[in-house]
């Protein structure tokens, strides 16, 4: 029996070694949508919107009315995925870069100082790979535990967005806050912008819309 149990664990831990090496940290979905990013024609005029599923869902082009506004979001990203596909980000050269990543991060669990330092890590890149790109970091945004199940806590969202502003001040880039703008009065999420606690609707996205126009147009 305990052979058997033995032999069991050990194929199992190969197993998820050997689906580690094959397909990687990341998703199918990752692996996909990075695919298909990368195969999108470059353009150093490129405005990109970089994030998560909160930047995946939004239809960018349309909202600015603009062609050269583009998404590059990707459902259930975190800081290192944004790390990790980042090469495809800078390949362009774009314009400008609107950063907003970490919520996944605390969803799940990741450390604090892990976030900080992968945040650092991105902005240093984009320096590095893109130099003449502007960067404009947006604060995470409010969750609401009152209509859903976010797996996070505004405590938890406000002391990240604290970390992320000191970040983005070490590097004198922007630090736009979205975040007080999507509140209710006892700042949460405010419901009549979401329909799960986490995810915006289309009226949200109006508000970011107005909060980042400025830096879109300048």
């Amino acid at each position: 029996m305990t052979h058997n149990y033995r032999t069991g664990v050990l194929l199992f831990v190969l197993i998820i070694i050997s689906a580690t090496f094959i397909f990687g940290q990341h998703s199918a979905y990752w692996n996909q949508k990075v695919s298909m990013y990368s195969v999108l024609p470059n353009d150093s005029s490129e405005i990109i919107f970089l994030g998560d599923s909160i930047t995946d869902r939004c239809e960018w082009v349309e909202l600015f009315s603009n062609s050269n506004v583009k998404n590059r979001g990707l459902s259930g990203d975190k800081t290192n995925g944004v790390l990790d596909r980042l090469a495809e980000v800078t390949e362009s050269k774009p314009d400008k870069i609107f950063i907003m990543i970490g919520v996944n991060d605390i969803r799940h669990n990741v450390a604090d100082s892990t976030i900080a330092k992968n945040y650092y890590k991105i902005i240093k890149k984009i320096k590095t790979n893109s130099p003449n790109t502007k960067i404009y970091v947006q604060s995470i945004l409010p969750v609401n535990n009152d209509i859903g199940k976010p797996k996070t806590t505004n405590e938890k969202v406000n002391k990240l967005n604290n970390i992320i502003k000191e970040i983005a001040a070490s590097f004198e880039v922007p630090y736009i806050d979205i975040n007080s703008k999507l509140q209710n009065s006892a700042g949460q999420l405010d419901a009549k912008y979401s329909e799960d606690g986490l995810h915006i609707n289309g009226n949200a996205y109006l508000v970011w819309k107005s909060v980042v126009k400025e830096y879109v147009e300048e």
